[in-house]
C-alpha cells in the first residue's frame, strides 16, 4: 500500500471573501442574473438563455505601512472585480437595473471578516456582439496580520531598532 501525503489547507482570506460575495450576491440580485466565480477560460464563458451574468474575481490589494517599527500588522484594502455581462441596457434584465441591484447588495456590507465594502467604481468596458460588459470594482478593508514565526533564544534578547530623533 502506498502512503499518500496530503497537504490540506483551509481556504485563504481571498477565497473566503470571494465565497462570501458569491453566496450573498446569489441571494441578493435578480434571478435573471447568473452569479459565478470567474471561469478558468473567460473567453469561452457562455450564459446563453439568460439576460445577464455576474462573474467575480480578486483583482488587487493595497497595503499601508505598519504603524510602528515593532508592529508588522498592515491595513490592507482588498479589491474585487465584479464583471456584469448583459444583453441589453434598459428594462427588467438590463444592465442599468443589475448595476443598481449589485451596488445596493454590496455597499456597506462586510464579508468574511472584512470591514464594510466600498464601491470604487463601475464602468462600461466594451460592447461586443450584443453583449455589454461592465466592471464594478469594490474595496474591502482588512488587517493583514503576518504569520507567527517561532522565536529563537537569540531573538528574545533583540529589540527593534528605533531611530533616535536629533
Amino acid at each position: 500500500m502506498t502512503d499518500v501525503v496530503r497537504n490540506v489547507r483551509s481556504p485563504g482570506v481571498i477565497e473566503q471573501i470571494e465565497d462570501a460575495l458569491l453566496e450573498h450576491l446569489k441571494e441578493s440580485v435578480s434571478g435573471q442574473c447568473k452569479v459565478e466565480a470567474f471561469p478558468n477560460d473567460p473567453g469561452q464563458y457562455d450564459f446563453s438563455n439568460l439576460p445577464a451574468a455576474l462573474l467575480i474575481h480578486y483583482s488587487a490589494s493595497r497595503y499601508a505601512d505598519p504603524s510602528g517599527p515593532a508592529n508588522a500588522v498592515q491595513a490592507r484594502g482588498m479589491q474585487f472585480s465584479l464583471v456584469l455581462l448583459c444583453r441589453s441596457l434598459r428594462g427588467q434584465g438590463g444592465a442599468y437595473r443589475h448595476l443598481e441591484d449589485i451596488r445596493l447588495a454590496i455597499q456597506g456590507k462586510p464579508f468574511a471578516g472584512s470591514g464594510p465594502a466600498r464601491i470604487v467604481r463601475d464602468a462600461l468596458e466594451e460592447e461586443k456582439g450584443g453583449i455589454w460588459r461592465w466592471q464594478i470594482v469594490i474595496a474591502l478593508p482588512l488587517q493583514a496580520v503576518p504569520r507567527q514565526h517561532p522565536v529563537t533564544p537569540l531573538q528574545t534578547l533583540m529589540r527593534p531598532a528605533i531611530p533616535v530623533q536629533p
